[in-house]
Protein backbone atom coordinates (compact mmCIF):
# COMPACT_ATOMS: atom_id res chain seq x y z
CA UNK A 1 0.00 0.00 0.00
CA UNK A 2 3.02 2.01 -0.47
CA UNK A 3 1.74 3.57 -3.60
CA UNK A 4 -0.84 5.77 -1.50
CA UNK A 5 1.80 7.86 -0.33
CA UNK A 6 3.53 10.64 -1.78
CA UNK A 7 7.14 12.09 -1.25
CA UNK A 8 7.93 16.01 -1.49
CA UNK A 9 11.46 17.36 -1.57
CA UNK A 10 12.16 20.73 -0.09
CA UNK A 11 15.50 21.52 -1.70
CA UNK A 12 15.78 24.67 0.57
CA UNK A 13 14.84 23.47 4.06
CA UNK A 14 16.60 19.79 3.13
CA UNK A 15 13.24 18.06 4.18
CA UNK A 16 11.34 15.05 2.62
CA UNK A 17 7.99 14.70 4.03
CA UNK A 18 5.80 11.66 2.73
CA UNK A 19 2.62 12.38 2.46
CA UNK A 20 -0.93 11.48 1.46
CA UNK A 21 -2.31 13.61 -1.65
CA UNK A 22 -5.51 16.03 -1.44
CA UNK A 23 -3.41 18.43 0.12
CA UNK A 24 -2.32 21.68 -0.89
CA UNK A 25 1.75 22.05 -0.97
CA UNK A 26 1.22 25.19 1.51
CA UNK A 27 -0.58 23.20 3.62
CA UNK A 28 1.89 20.25 3.83
CA UNK A 29 5.16 22.35 4.08
CA UNK A 30 2.58 24.30 7.09
CA UNK A 31 2.08 20.64 8.74
CA UNK A 32 5.77 19.95 8.55
CA UNK A 33 6.79 23.06 9.76
CA UNK A 34 8.59 24.18 6.64
CA UNK A 35 8.23 27.81 6.15
CA UNK A 36 6.85 29.15 2.52
CA UNK A 37 5.54 32.95 2.95
CA UNK A 38 2.11 33.44 2.00
CA UNK A 39 1.10 37.05 2.62
CA UNK A 40 -2.77 36.10 2.34
CA UNK A 41 -2.88 33.34 4.16
CA UNK A 42 -2.89 31.29 1.86
CA UNK A 43 -5.89 32.42 0.02
CA UNK A 44 -4.82 32.96 -3.87
CA UNK A 45 -5.14 36.29 -3.23
CA UNK A 46 -1.43 37.51 -3.73
CA UNK A 47 0.76 35.31 -5.42
CA UNK A 48 3.38 35.81 -2.95
CA UNK A 49 3.30 31.61 -2.17
CA UNK A 50 4.92 30.96 -5.20
CA UNK A 51 7.50 28.39 -5.53
CA UNK A 52 9.35 26.28 -8.37
CA UNK A 53 8.83 22.65 -9.21
CA UNK A 54 12.31 21.17 -9.98
CA UNK A 55 11.27 17.52 -10.62
CA UNK A 56 7.63 16.08 -10.95
CA UNK A 57 5.73 18.80 -11.88
CA UNK A 58 2.65 18.19 -14.02
CA UNK A 59 1.19 21.74 -15.82
CA UNK A 60 -2.33 20.02 -16.95
CA UNK A 61 -3.48 20.39 -13.19
CA UNK A 62 -2.70 24.08 -12.64
CA UNK A 63 -5.56 25.62 -11.05
CA UNK A 64 -7.88 28.91 -12.20
CA UNK A 65 -5.79 30.82 -9.40
CA UNK A 66 -2.59 29.77 -10.64
CA UNK A 67 -3.37 31.25 -14.39
CA UNK A 68 -4.69 34.54 -12.26
CA UNK A 69 -1.59 34.87 -10.33
CA UNK A 70 1.20 33.48 -12.28
CA UNK A 71 2.41 34.46 -15.88
CA UNK A 72 2.60 32.17 -18.88
CA UNK A 73 6.15 31.86 -18.64
CA UNK A 74 6.00 31.17 -15.01
CA UNK A 75 3.95 28.11 -15.34
CA UNK A 76 5.93 26.62 -18.31
CA UNK A 77 8.92 27.05 -16.11
CA UNK A 78 7.28 25.08 -13.71
CA UNK A 79 6.37 28.07 -10.81
CA UNK A 80 2.90 26.92 -8.84
CA UNK A 81 0.80 28.88 -5.86
CA UNK A 82 1.62 26.48 -2.80
CA UNK A 83 -1.60 27.37 -1.73
CA UNK A 84 -3.54 25.87 -5.20
CA UNK A 85 -1.10 23.34 -5.77
CA UNK A 86 -2.05 19.46 -5.32
CA UNK A 87 0.37 17.38 -5.56
CA UNK A 88 -0.96 13.96 -6.59
CA UNK A 89 3.01 12.27 -7.29
CA UNK A 90 6.80 12.75 -6.10
CA UNK A 91 7.82 15.99 -6.58
CA UNK A 92 11.16 18.33 -5.36
CA UNK A 93 10.36 21.97 -4.70
CA UNK A 94 12.95 24.99 -4.39
CA UNK A 95 11.93 25.47 -1.08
Amino acid sequence: MNDMYINIEFKKSGKTVRTYPGYTLLQIARANKIPILSPCGGNALCGGCRVKVIEGNDIIDVSAEEYNKLSDEQIEDNWRLSCSFIPYKDIVVDA
